[in-house]
């Protein structure tokens, strides 16, 4: 399932998460999608595959002492729209 994580810190802490993300490596079963910077402030925008609910933890619970993270579910928008669509008519099949 693919999920979309928005990392963010505080300015304070800039250069430690520069540090610790030099040699961070993302635990098996998490497939990287795409990373983003903002380069507008502290934040950091990472769409994965996560297999599980342990490899989920994995990745996110080293950063918990600096980051917060803000994780939701997504979809790509054209899959989504199928899906919404075809949920429609079976929704109104069924009443």
């Amino acid at each position: 399932m693919l999920f979309m994580d928005i990392i963010t810190w505080e300015p304070k802490d800039t250069a430690e998460v520069l540090n610790r993300f030099k040699s961070w490596k993302y635990p098996e079963g998490l497939k990287v999608i795409s990373e983003w910077e903002d380069l507008s402030t502290c934040r950091h925008i990472v769409v994965y595959d996560a297999q599980n609910a342990e490899v989920y933890a994995s990745s996110s619970f080293p950063w918990r002492d600096i980051c917060y993270f803000d994780s939701f579910p997504v979809m790509e928008s054209n899959a989504c729209m199928k899906f919404m669509a075809e949920y429609e008519i079976t929704f109104k099949d069924k009443k």
